[in-house]
């Protein structure tokens, strides 16, 4: 048997076989062969939880490169483990650098950074873009990509069955689930300490957002950038049911902040958030999370990470 050089493995790709309607699963062989074509090494998740406890795992081995193959669910539970090892308090060239590859039925975040959505590519970007700091989001100690967001779209959350098997049959779900929440909720008053100023709005949909896009593609907040430093706040004021379902087309659009009278845009780092009625909950990303009050802030260039031009 002749001598063969050693492969140097560069990294490895963190793998949800059931996203996208097991887009993963279904070609886990072509996958695991693109990953060793690319010197990565690849591990599926079993069940629930395995992507944060092998990104933990990864991450406090010193692995220099951890991608994410899956959609916006999996991207985050990746990011929760790379947290646990509190990868965010090291400097940031001693971070492993992230990468993502995109195989969920929306890919929010993704498309939010210009990523390809083709495997191939998807894997060259990130061992050989350009590296760029990428903000990320933090309410309580759950990290978030998209937003966080209270009002409305909670009622539909909750409405929302918990898995939908296809694109089309969960934006069949989602626009159900938008429905019923609209006959059911009422606005309500809330309050903001927002960089150390206190504001009030009696508000249909409040959004803290990192990244534009949110749920089946709403442009929630059309003007967020990647490395700012800043959240993106987003304040849909108290609207009748009839002209919040005429809105909805405008939100989706992201036109709300010039066509929506009375929406307030602005950019913050620090937030404060909490009802005039108790028991609210708060949505983090694609989840229900805790009650309000709620802390939220940005973290600023947090992920290294390799982006194309």
């Amino acid at each position: 048997m002749g001598h063969e050089e050693a492969q140097t493995i560069t990294g490895v790709v963190l793998l949800n076989p059931a996203s996208g309607a097991s887009r993963g699963s279904n070609n886990l062989e072509q996958l695991t062969a693109l990953a060793e074509e690319h010197g990565l090494r690849l591990r599926p998740s079993e069940r629930a939880g395995d992507l944060t406890r092998l990104a933990c795992e990864e991450a406090q081995a010193g692995c220099p490169l951890i991608i994410a193959a899956g959609g916006d669910d999996s991207v985050r539970e990746v990011l929760w483990g790379m947290d646990q090892a509190c990868v965010f308090a090291r400097p940031f060239e001693q971070r492993p650098h992230f990468g993502i590859l995109p195989l969920g039925t929306f890919n929010n975040f993704a498309r939010y950074l210009s990523l390809p959505l083709e495997p191939k590519l998807a894997l060259e970007t990130a061992m050989n873009g350009n590296l760029h700091g990428v903000d990320l989001g933090r309410a309580g100690d759950r990290l978030f990509t998209e937003s966080v967001g209270v009002g409305v779209d909670v009622a539909a959350w909750k409405a929302f069955p918990k898995e939908s098997p296809s694109m089309f049959r969960r934006l069949w779900d989602g626009a159900l689930a938008v429905v019923k929440a609209i006959t059911v909720f009422r606005p309500r008053r809330y309050f903001l300490e927002v960089d150390g100023r206190l504001q009030s709005f009696r508000a249909y949909h409040i959004t803290v957002a990192n990244s534009s896009h949110f749920s089946a593609g709403f442009a929630i907040a059309p003007h967020a950038v990647i490395d700012d430093g800043n959240l993106d706040l987003c304040v849909i004021p108290s609207l009748s049911k009839f002209a919040f379902i005429l809105a909805i087309p405008i939100i989706f659009l992201g036109k709300h902040t010039a066509y929506l009278r009375g929406v307030r845009y602005s950019q913050v780092k620090r937030v404060r958030l909490w009802s005039e009625r108790t028991g609210g909950l708060l949505r983090i990303d694609g989840r229900l999370g805790p009650p309000l009050p709620a802390e939220i802030q940005v973290i600023p260039q947090a992920l290294p990470m390799r982006l194309p031009g």
